[in-house]
């Protein structure tokens, strides 16, 4: 071959070798980009759990710091009827205000709480066995939300998801008879 002939192969060498690493470096910064995407949801639905997490350890401290069995709803802590199901309902939960408000970018969390039966007569009429001394072991379930407003859907009631964190708990407290 002359070298007349090979003048034109260094450049297109050249050109073809800028492509492969032009292609290389934006797959790169691709793979970076989705690498930090998901860094950043993983971290949001860290600090959803621990928002959650602290929401349910409220509702329990002010369980453990009850006198006496919860009331049914009236002002917090209160029981919001009987656990029978596991559909969660969060309508009428109770804000927990120990996170910063003022933020849209902050998680929002609510609480309730609702009685576990121990058994269907203490369920159907609590009456009978030892709620009628206001004494005993009393069960409860504890269910916490954190979402972020401009992040979750709009009806959370019920709602779980990726952008809704909920965690449950039962957590029994036993009374003692107050009574002379």
């Amino acid at each position: 071959m002359s070298r007349h002939s090979q003048r034109g192969s260094v450049l297109l060498v050249t050109l073809i070798l800028l492509l492969v690493i032009t292609s290389l470096a934006v797959s790169s910064v691709r793979d970076s980009a989705l690498e930090t995407q998901v860094m950043a949801r993983d971290l949001q639905q860290q600090r959803l759990f621990n928002a959650a997490e602290a929401g349910l350890r409220d509702a329990e401290r002010r369980i453990a710091l009850a006198l006496d069995p919860l009331p049914s709803c009236g002002s917090p802590p209160c029981v919001q009827g009987v656990a029978s199901n596991t559909v969660l309902d969060f309508s009428k939960a109770t804000p927990y205000p120990d996170l910063r408000e003022g933020s849209a970018l902050l998680p929002s969390v609510r609480w309730y709480i609702r009685l576990v039966p121990t058994a269907p007569a203490q369920a159907a009429n609590p009456r009978y066995g030892d709620a009628a001394k206001l004494a005993g072991t009393y069960y409860y379930e504890v269910s916490s939300q954190a979402f972020i407003a401009t992040l979750a859907p709009s009806n959370l009631n019920g709602n779980c998801s990726a952008a809704v964190v909920c965690l449950r708990s039962v957590v029994a407290r036993t009374f003692l008879d107050r009574q002379p």
